[in-house]
């Protein structure tokens, strides 16, 4: 059992990489997927990463952080980043659909409740596409910063624009 400071701790403390994530998305069945695996100083057990985008629906995403505590327990998933899905499991609150980007976390009350621990989810605005969501989750997680932009360079970020004969004016 978890805490919800403890939740919140093996969200955010440092990690690294210790099992690295592959170049490309690799198709299976109908989804892309990717994984990794990544420690934390002083800590137990290891942290795994999942990366799933629908093919048929690219908007269609999850970004997840589980941590096994190799204690015989199992994995506790404590962060999902998605992407809008449309209808809600049943099992959730219906009153949050999941028709835009959102954020799951896990929860003290619903671990204790015998529920998905990241039961509790919520709208987000911080990311708008899966490139933003991976850039936004590897930082929630804390990542390593030379890791980060080893293994998720930004992509999103839009650079300076090359002028012609390539020098700048000084206006930029």
């Amino acid at each position: 059992m978890y805490s919800q400071s403890d939740i919140d701790e093996l969200i955010s403390c440092p990690k690294n990489v210790s099992e690295t994530p592959k170049r490309e998305l690799k198709l299976v069945g109908a989804h892309w997927k990717n994984d990794m695996t990544l420690v934390a100083e002083g800590r137990p057990g290891e942290f795994n990463v999942f990366f799933r985008r629908s093919e048929d629906f690219p908007e269609n995403f999850s970004i997840g952080l589980s941590y096994d505590q190799k204690d015989g327990v199992g994995e506790t998933i404590l962060l999902r980043c998605n992407g809008p899905h449309g209808a809600f499991n049943a099992t959730f609150d219906p009153s949050h659909p999941h028709w835009g980007y959102h954020i799951h976390r896990a929860t003290e009350s619903a671990i204790n409740a015998g529920l998905k621990a990241e039961r509790h989810a919520e709208i987000t605005t911080a990311y708008a596409s899966y490139e933003e969501a991976v850039q936004h989750f590897v930082k929630l997680i804390n990542l390593d910063a030379t890791e980060r932009t080893k293994y998720f360079p930004d992509k999103t970020a839009q650079g300076r624009l090359a002028f012609e004969g390539g020098e700048n004016d000084g206006n930029t």
